[in-house]
């Protein structure tokens, strides 16, 4: 697997990166639940949404629902999730905590929420977390998480012509259940296709009025009006970002909440651009999040090149495509120190 930040130089994105990410993250779409031959006989190809709802409904269907969960969903409305917010959600994100996430969907097999139960995943991010914040190498507390894929980018356009899926709020609900058993926070991440991030960002207004629950965005699945998910390179500009952390704040606002994530996921030089005109708002850290795979020294390398000077720092590590998944202690003795990291 080439490596994003390849020979051009670090976070430059040169073409064999950016088919070396694409790669990646269609391999892990193929890998769908109950997914047919014809899917797996097509490495580089997107889910269609048939074969989404298939995958979604077997899910589902092996992973039970607690007695009268449906109901509270169906009762909440738009007014808001209808599960019980216990007293502890909403505690410390960054900067007065490290974020730890473990990202994916259960639809997709390939990734790391995708290959495991909830409970398994839940498991799997507190072990991960629990360096983090030991004294003798953070120096902060660590906070688990799931970043959950709450919009997928898919092969067809649908009967909106957006090419994206939105999980069920049964999906959503139950790794929001399971994060809070974990005290963690739930990260809800959008692929947009040709949808608006701002478009998203509302229907999913109801999530994100609960204190624990931040977004993030893939501008790698963001792309315009006339691009096609899969073909198409994606990208996403300050103004687009800045509108959205707007809407965040406006939120957070109205419902009286503590502060609420937004992360970008970034791999080269044009996956976020006019980096510069970004806006940090106080009461919505932004985050800009290095998705590179490789090597630790190419990677951090990737990292340091691509950061922004006002905006906090994400790394991700891939268990599998990582050619040497690099130890809490290293990470953290980046300078400066990413305050979110992703495994994924």
């Amino acid at each position: 697997m080439a490596l994003p930040v390849g020979s051009n130089g670090p976070g430059t994105g040169p073409p064999a990166g950016l088919r070396a990410r694409f790669a990646w993250t269609l391999s892990c779409a193929v890998a769908l639940i109950g997914a047919s031959p014809a899917v797996g006989a097509d490495p580089g190809a997107l889910p269609t949404l048939a074969e989404l709802d298939r995958a979604t409904k077997a899910w589902l269907a092996d992973n039970p629902r607690p007695r009268g969960f449906t109901r509270q969903l169906r009762s909440a409305g738009a007014g808001g999730t209808g599960l019980p917010v216990p007293p502890s959600a909403g505690g410390d994100n960054f900067p007065d905590a490290r974020v730890v996430s473990l990202y994916g969907a259960p639809q997709l097999g390939a990734t790391a929420l995708g290959n495991r139960r909830p409970g398994a995943a839940a498991k799997l991010i507190s072990r991960q977390t629990a360096p983090y914040g030991r004294a003798r190498f953070g120096d902060r507390p660590a906070v688990p998480a799931f970043n959950l894929i709450a919009v997928i980018a898919t092969a067809d356009p649908g009967s909106d012509g957006l090419y994206r899926s939105r999980q069920p709020a049964a999906v959503i609900g139950r790794y929001l259940e399971k994060a809070r058993e974990i005290g963690g926070r739930l990260v809800l991440d959008i692929q947009p296709g040709r949808a608006s991030v701002m478009r998203e960002i509302r229907a999913l207004r109801p999530w994100l009025e609960q204190p624990d629950v931040d977004i993030s965005i893939d501008p790698e699945w963001n792309v315009g009006r006339r691009g096609v998910p899969g073909r198409t390179s994606g990208t996403i500009g300050a103004e687009q970002l800045n509108r959205a952390s707007a809407l965040l704040a406006k939120i957070v606002a109205a419902a009286k909440l503590p502060p609420k994530a937004m992360i970008v996921h970034q791999f080269h030089a044009k996956s976020v651009t006019k980096r510069p005109r970004v806006v940090q708002r106080d009461r919505v850290p932004t985050m800009l999040n290095f998705d590179g795979i490789g090597a630790p020294k190419p990677k951090v390398a990737g990292y340091l090149n691509l950061r922004q000077n006002g905006l906090f720092d994400g790394f991700s590590l891939f268990y599998d495509l990582d050619s040497r998944v690099m130890r809490p202690e290293q990470v953290l003795k980046i300078d400066p120190a990413p305050l979110y990291v992703m495994y994924q």
